[in-house]
C-alpha cells in the first residue's frame, strides 16, 4: 500500500481531487487530500496570516501526525510551492515528489517571482476580502467547458494574498527525492519551470493535449500516473 498525499492549488480544496481519489483508494492505497488553511472546508480560517508558511506547516503536520512514511507527495499549481516546502522539511519521509502543472521554487522565490505576471492578472483583492483574490477566469487556465468551470467556480474561495507573495524558506535538511514534472503542454504557463526541473534531474511529461487543470480535465490519466509512479518510489529523477 502507497500513501498519496495530494495537495490542491490556488483557489480550489480537497474536493478538487475527488475525481482522481476513487482510483487510488480502489487500487488499495490510502489517500489524503486535505484542503489548506483559509480555502474551502477551512475558508472560516481565512485572513492576512494564512501564507505560504502556513500551508507547508498544514502538511508537515498532517505527515507528522497521521506517521506517513514513504509518502507520494503531489502539488498541482499552487500546491508546487506546498510540496517543495514540505520536501524541506521532512525529505525522509517522501518516496516521490510529484508536480501537476506547478510552482516549483527555488528558496527565497515567492510564487509571484517564479510567474512575474501573475500580479498583473490577479490584480487587487475586491474590498469584501482585501486579504486575498477571487479566483481568475477558468478559461485563462484553459479550461472552458461549461460543466468545468461550473464545477470549479461554485466551490471556489478565495485565495490569501500572502501564498504568493511569501518566499520559500531554505530547506533543513538536503533534498533529494524522486520528482516528476508533468507539463500541461497546451497551456505551457510553467514551460520554463518544467525546464528547470529537467535540469535538475526530474523526469518531466509533457501532456501536449492538457491544460492546467490536470487533475479536472484527466482525472484517470492522472491516477495512472500516481499509480505507476507509487510503484516505483525509487525511480525517476530527483530535482
Amino acid at each position: 500500500m502507497t500513501d498519496y498525499v495530494l495537495v490542491h492549488g490556488s483557489w480550489l480544496g480537497g474536493w478538487s481531487w475527488e475525481a482522481v481519489r476513487p482510483a487510488l483508494e480502489s487500487a488499495g492505497h490510502r489517500v489524503l487530500a486535505p484542503s489548506l488553511t483559509g480555502l474551502a472546508d477551512r475558508g472560516h480560517l481565512a485572513g492576512p496570516d494564512v501564507g505560504l508558511g502556513t500551508h507547508i506547516e498544514d502538511i508537515v503536520r498532517l505527515l507528522t501526525w497521521e506517521a506517513l512514511d514513504e509518502v507520494v507527495l503531489v502539488g498541482h499549481s499552487y500546491g508546487g510551492m506546498v510540496i517543495t516546502g514540505v520536501a524541506g522539511r521532512l525529505p525522509q519521509r517522501l518516496a516521490h515528489l510529484v508536480y501537476l502543472d506547478a510552482f516549483r521554487p527555488e528558496p527565497g522565490q515567492s510564487a509571484f517571482d517564479v510567474l512575474p505576471d501573475l500580479p498583473r492578472l490577479f490584480g487587487e483583492p475586491p474590498a469584501e476580502h482585501p486579504w486575498g483574490w477571487g479566483p481568475l477566469d477558468p478559461a485563462l487556465l484553459g479550461t472552458t467547458a461549461p460543466d468545468e468551470v461550473d464545477w470549479l467556480l461554485r466551490r471556489a474561495t478565495p485565495m490569501p494574498t500572502a501564498t504568493h507573495t511569501e518566499p520559500l524558506p531554505p530547506p533543513s535538511a538536503p533534498v533529494e527525492v524522486p520528482t516528476t514534472y508533468v507539463l500541461g503542454a497546451a497551456l505551457p504557463l510553467f514551460a520554463a519551470t518544467a525546464d528547470e526541473a529537467a535540469a535538475a534531474g526530474a523526469t518531466v511529461l509533457r501532456w501536449e493535449d492538457a491544460g492546467h487543470h490536470l487533475p479536472l480535465q484527466f482525472p484517470q490519466r492522472t491516477a495512472e500516473l500516481l499509480l505507476a509512479l507509487g510503484g516505483r518510489g525509487d525511480q525517476g529523477g530527483t530535482g
